[in-house]
């Protein structure tokens, strides 16, 4: 219920509710390891069909959910390395 700008902050117990009303498709799991399965779980049930996870961990979905993983420490290295050296432009 908190707001930022234009942006309420929701609570996952309200993130069924939400998928379903905007037909979501694609969710972003960015918590810590030890709550990203049952977030996962919590948005496969609400009918998320993709998930982008930046949580360190493997998770056990269904055949039929695509998930992709980004692991942010990988980018901040990249990231120091370009800027270390100078370089603003992407390589």
């Amino acid at each position: 219920g908190t707001q930022i700008g234009d942006l309420t902050i929701e609570s996952i117990d309200r993130v069924g509710i939400w998928v379903r009303r905007h037909k979501v498709q694609i969710g972003v799991i960015a918590v810590p390891a030890v709550a990203a399965q049952q977030v996962a779980d919590t948005l496969i049930e609400a009918g998320v069909k993709s998930i982008l996870c930046y949580a360190p961990i493997t998770l056990n979905v269904p055949k039929h959910i695509r998930v992709e993983y980004i692991d942010p420490v990988v980018h901040f290295q990249h990231m120091t390395f370009y800027l270390e050296k100078g370089c603003i432009d992407s390589p």
